[in-house]
């Protein structure tokens, strides 16, 4: 089957891709970037070819012919309109053409389009392979190895547990089990024979009487090294796929049994028998080779030499591959000293994959179904926004109610909100067609629409349920079904038919069933569950010990002379200066767990930065001013002081009960005293306008901090609560840092559970000046980063690796819509904060919105007439992408409440908002 290559703006690990003709000049991407920690050229890509050779292509020099990675419920684009909807693949068909090698690496014939599913692999149990044990579901996290070498004298040896590389060969072989004469040093090169799972390590998941409860499931679950005969294959991880120089045997006639056209659940019974039989045949007969051949570790196959048939018939496609597939037979001899009289043995070698054909079924946004598009015109969309919907996800209403109904983090009490399934969703309107259920259905009853809605994107949740590829579990009774032999309890979800989960069970039946009756399984990557499990080979079980870091505290830095003038004071106080917008210093740099401004410029530089800041901030205050707009520094009526020292701590602050004795005590010593000291004169003579910090005499290690959103970003107008304490042993370890969140995420670096992701504390990875630094770090820097740097005009580029995607179309199609929620998000937060206050701050946060409401209203109104987020003065010319209809929709849910709350405390200019936006009673 020959495929057409197709031109694509993007290539992605194990991509099909051909830099020629002939199956010799195709290839699967398997490393870009970077090899061995060698850099190579930008857009060059390491390509595994079918002799398990490796080239190193250009971008330019390669296209795109397949993507047979591609899996059920993975999010997809278009590969010509990346900017476009995107979708959910509920389908993947794929063919393989099969290829046999000679001993010179050149391919003798070529079996094209067989089904994966009359194909058997090499090992019967891989690496992240799900097992099912009787009623029990398990992953393989770890695989032992068998490895049966043939040497050119007919001579056989077994080597166990054969996950090795390298090394000397002889060694490897003097303690293997000999099947077939004796260990000999002069042998040193061999053919690999066969390779057998022998045992494999197991971490159990799931079971039809437990569910997904992991605590129920490890203290009733068999123990976790099994033998593979006792273990019914179900399914490959979902990132496992067929690709180029994978090998592979035709699977027996009377065993073609499986789950879909791409062979996911394999009748292993069928598999081990055959394996049994042919160990037989080995025991018994001679082998010997006709040519020496290097010796192939258990990360290798065996090569192929022998020639292949025309292509047959669909019809007898197994029973003629099988026939016709020639077998090499060795004559064994006789040796003088140990004469053996062996019959001839048959030797199967393995097929390898030459290329593969995948087409694929794709769900989009829109609400269409497309069938068969070829696998090269999609490509893998993993970036989602949390706004991003696709049919058939249940969805719930985010709550906008913000009376005593709200937990603890703000979140309203779900119980009241309505639940629905997606329709169809316009990704450029950020609009969603929702079918919502009767509130009044119970679960074990079928759901019944009430109505369908159009509704902002922003005003809905997901709420998960069964989905496209999940892997899901039944309860069954044990008295119901003989769980040795059973397996209609655990399934895929194959469709989901008008709110109904229609699963492919493991036994090859099909039901539909509802959402309440499966359980989910979650699908974790085997090396997370490996880690839980720690090294079963090495330790048995035991958890290696792990050393204690020492970070040198004996000897802090001395801060005995407060007034010192040195560096790290120095660069803090230009810092300070880093108010409103950090956009025209940072420029490209990635604003995603950055280090401080600091740690980026040199000292002697920092001064020309601040003033190019500084200019870009006074521009931006001129053009407030000129809108009849105000800052909070320019109210000078607002007197609440930037700097203060209370006597009392808040009880509502993050830390106060983690203080120990030393903590609360004076036993941390002089130099520690000086150096929080010396922090509180930075702060109060540095700090920025828009910084507010309050610290306690009788808790030195505590601070509080609120900053206000700077303008002409998502967070303008808003204000930000921040809990700090400095550890014992500070300044050699950072600050923690706990963000007031009431439960929203409207920031990467800003977690709903209140962590502050950021390299300068140590809360995420980084490396030299990126870290906390016990010389030039300071507690202005950290507050400074966070205003600046988290809080920008861009927080989608914040997230981790998304700083690729920088004037990508990737990275335009999903930034406005983050900001667009990033901006809900804020005024939500304005709501939570004058409900419920931090302590300390009740009267400044009464003040400030008293005189910013009317301009928080105004942005607001702004933006229903079109103006981009962040930006209420945006001319004609800057409205090439306005605001959504899904943010106008969600808009004019949340301004009435806004006028309300900005009422209720006297704000100043709301009359006219308050006649607009007036509070209906259903809120």
């Amino acid at each position: 089957m020959d495929v057409v290559a197709a031109a694509s703006p993007n290539i992605y690990l194990q991509d099909l891709v051909s830099f020629g003709r002939g199956i010799l000049r195709q290839g699967i991407v398997i490393q870009d970037a970077t090899v061995k920690n060698s850099s190579l050229p930008v857009d060059t890509f390491e390509i595994l070819l079918i002799d398990n050779s490796v080239v190193y292509k250009n971008a330019r020099d390669i296209r795109v012919l397949d993507r047979s990675h591609l899996y059920a419920g993975q999010v997809v684009g278009s590969a010509c309109d990346i900017t476009g909807q995107i979708g959910v693949v509920t389908g993947v068909t794929t063919l393989l053409d099969l290829a046999e090698v000679d001993n010179r690496g050149m391919a003798t014939g070529i079996i094209k389009g067989v089904s994966p599913s009359s194909l058997r692999r090499v090992r019967s149990l891989n690496l992240g392979d799900f097992v099912v044990s009787g009623p029990w579901l398990g992953r393989v996290v770890e695989v032992s190895i068998d490895v049966d070498i043939l040497f050119d004298d007919g001579a056989v040896c077994r080597v166990n547990d054969a996950n090795v590389t390298g090394g000397n060969p002889r060694s490897l072989f003097k303690t293997a089990r000999w099947l077939n004469g004796y260990w000999n040093p002069r042998r040193d090169v061999g053919t690999v024979l066969k390779v057998d799972t022998s045992g494999v390590l197991v971490y159990w998941i799931a079971s039809m009487h437990c569910g997904t409860d992991k605590e129920l499931v490890e203290a009733s679950a068999p123990p976790a090294y099994q033998h593979p005969d006792d273990l019914t294959f179900f399914c490959a991880a979902c990132i496992c796929s067929w690709g180029v120089a994978d090998h592979c045997f035709f699977r027996a006639p009377s065993s073609t049994k499986t789950n879909d056209d791409n062979g996911d659940l394999a009748c292993a019974h069928d598999q081990e028998k055959e394996d049994e039989d042919e160990e037989e045949d080995e025991e018994e007969e001679d082998q010997c080779s006709e040519k020496n051949q290097g010796v192939i570790y258990a990360d290798q196959e065996a090569p192929i030499a022998h020639t292949v048939p025309p292509t047959p018939t669909k019809q007898n496609a197994v029973i003629f591959y099988r026939k016709q597939l020639r077998k090499v037979f060795f004559k064994g001899h006789r040796r003088k000293r140990h004469q053996q009289i062996r019959r001839h043995v048959e030797v199967e070698f393995p097929m390898t994959v030459a290329s593969t054909i995948t087409s694929v079924d794709v769900l989009w946004q829109d609400g269409t179904l497309q069938h068969g598009i070829p696998s090269a015109n999609l490509v893998p969309f993993g970036m989602v926004n949390e706004q991003e919907f696709l049919p058939g996800e249940h969805v719930i209403e985010n709550g906008l109610s913000f009376d005593t109904a709200a937990d603890t983090n703000g979140e309203h009490n779900g119980a009241t909100r309505r639940v629905g399934i997606v329709r169809s969703l316009d990704c450029k309107d950020q609009t969603v067609c929702v079918s919502w259920f009767k509130a009044e259905m119970c679960n074990d009853e079928a759901r019944e629409v009430e109505c369908i809605d159009t509704m902002s994107a922003y005003d809905l949740q997901l709420n998960y349920s069964p989905y496209y590829g999940d892997i899901v579990v039944r309860l069954m009774q044990s008295e119901l079904t003989n769980s040795n032999v059973d397996l209609s309890w655990v399934g895929r979800v194959a469709d989901l038919p008008d709110g109904h989960v229609q699963v492919r069970w493991a036994d090859g039946s099909m039901s539909k069933v509802s959402p309440h009756e499966i359980i989910v399984v979650n699908e974790e990557h085997y090396m997370e569950l490996w880690t839980e499990m720690g090294d079963w080979l090495e330790d048995d079980g035991i958890d290696e010990e792990i050393a204690n870091t020492d970070n040198d505290l004996q000897n802090p830095a001395d801060y005995s002379d407060v007034e010192n003038d040195d560096p790290a004071e120095t660069m803090a106080s230009h810092l300070g200066l880093v108010v409103q917008s950090s956009h025209p210093l940072t420029g490209d740099m990635v604003t995603n767990r950055q280090p401080p401004l600091s740690s980026l410029v040199p000292s002697s530089e920092v001064h020309a930065a601040t003033e190019q800041i500084a200019a870009a901030v006074t521009r931006n205050i001129v053009d407030v001013e000129c809108h009849d707009f105000a800052t909070c520094s320019c109210d000078e009526s607002f007197s609440f002081p930037r700097f203060d020292v209370l006597q009392i701590t808040p009880e509502d602050h993050h830390y106060i009960d983690d203080a120990s004795k030393e903590m609360q005590g004076g036993s941390r010593g002089k130099n520690w005293a000086k150096a929080v000291q010396k922090e509180w004169q930075i702060l109060e003579n540095s700090c920025a306008e828009t910084i507010y910090v309050q610290v306690f005499e009788g808790r030195m290690d505590l601070l509080r901090v609120v900053m206000v959103g700077a303008s002409g970003t998502p967070y303008h107008h808003g204000l930000f609560f921040f809990d700090l304490q400095l550890p014992s042993s500070y300044p050699a370890e950072p600050p923690q840092v706990y963000y007031h969140s009431y439960g929203l995420r409207l920031n990467p670096n800003l977690y709903e559970s209140g962590t502050v992701c950021l390299s300068l504390l140590n809360t995420f990875d980084g490396e030299g000046t990126e870290l906390w630094s016990s010389v030039t770090s300071s507690l202005l820097q950290v507050v400074v980063s966070i205003q600046g740097l988290v809080l920008n005009d861009q927080p989608y580029y914040n997230e981790a690796g998304y700083e690729t995607l920088v004037g990508k179309p990737e990275g335009r199609r999903n930034a406005l819509p983050y900001s667009e929620n990033a901006y809900l998000l804020s005024l939500r937060t304005i709501i939570h904060v004058l409900r419920r206050p931090p302590r300390g701050f009740e009267e400044f946060v009464k003040d400030h919105f008293r005189r910013q409401g009317r301009f928080v209203l105004t942005t607001c109104d702004a933006c229903l007439r079109g103006c981009v987020v962040g930006n209420a003065h945006a001319t004609e010319a800057s409205k090439e992408q306005p605001c959504s209809a899904g943010l106008k929709l969600a808009l004019a849910n949340m301004l009435p409440i806004l006028v309300a709350a900005f009422t209720e405390i006297g704000a100043q200019g709301c009359e006219e908002f308050k006649k607009l936006y007036a509070l209906s009673t259903a809120h």
